[in-house]
């Protein structure tokens, strides 16, 4: 299982794929940071340059070893959420 502290979740309050995520966590009861790009310039910079796209929802997942990866599709988030933290 992938330490928590690790995973953030990049989102706008009112993108309706973003609010299917956080629901879908909250139904789950994940609980990982979430990073607003609507109101935070400087994440939605981060977001562009180390993931490559202004798209959201974005799951960061960073790696004990720190390495990063970007996943940026809802459906894959959720199952992804799904088989990794769910408990």
């Amino acid at each position: 299982m992938p330490n928590l502290e690790l995973l953030s979740l990049y989102h706008k309050d009112y993108c309706p794929y973003c609010l299917k995520v956080r629901a879908a966590m909250t139904y789950m009861g994940v609980d990982i940071k979430l990073v607003n790009v609507g109101t935070d310039s400087d994440a939605r910079d981060r977001l562009i340059s180390e993931g490559g796209k202004s798209m959201v929802p974005c799951l960061r997942i960073e790696s004990t070893d720190g390495s990063v990866e970007w996943m940026y599709e809802s459906d894959d988030i959720i199952e992804y959420l799904k088989e990794n933290v769910a408990s």
